[in-house]
């Protein structure tokens, strides 16, 4: 999974994946819920690359320590990109 890439859900739901992060060697993302059309919604979740037996599934982040460090993290690095713009 990649930065930029859609994925779709076993329930047929689709997400775009915006932000990528690493915490202990996995793989989370920032994804917003795209509607019919494949235009983002107001629905965002945070998802954890699993890999086992070389196959990849991801998983709904609900642990409120893993979110509270990724949300750090991305102010951090949004804040970052927004004043290297300035």
């Amino acid at each position: 999974m990649k930065v930029d890439e859609i994925i779709e859900l076993e329930n047929g739901t689709s997400y775009l994946l915006l932000l990528n992060s690493t915490i202990d060697n996995t793989n989370y993302f920032l994804a917003v819920k795209l509607n019919e059309q494949e235009e983002p919604t107001n629905d965002y979740i945070v998802l954890k690359e699993i890999t086992e037996n070389n196959e990849t599934y991801i998983q709904k982040v609900t642990d409120p320590i893993i979110l509270s460090k990724l949300i750090t993290e991305y102010s951090l690095d949004y804040e970052s990109d927004y004043l290297e713009e300035a």
